[in-house]
């Protein structure tokens, strides 16, 4: 469980990298594994 929680961090830590590049939402989904809407949610917050 820590560890899944511990690769769900990277992802978003990667996600806040990717979307200040400029990349597209579906394009860090792409790469992330995450979800649109959750992009759309740490987009968001920054």
């Amino acid at each position: 469980m820590a560890r899944e929680r511990g690769e769900r961090e990277k992802a978003i830590n990667i996600a806040k990298n990717l979307i200040s590049l400029g990349l597209t939402v579906e394009q860090i989904s792409q790469a992330t594994g995450l979800a649109l809407n959750e992009i759309e949610k740490i987009k968001n917050k920054l």
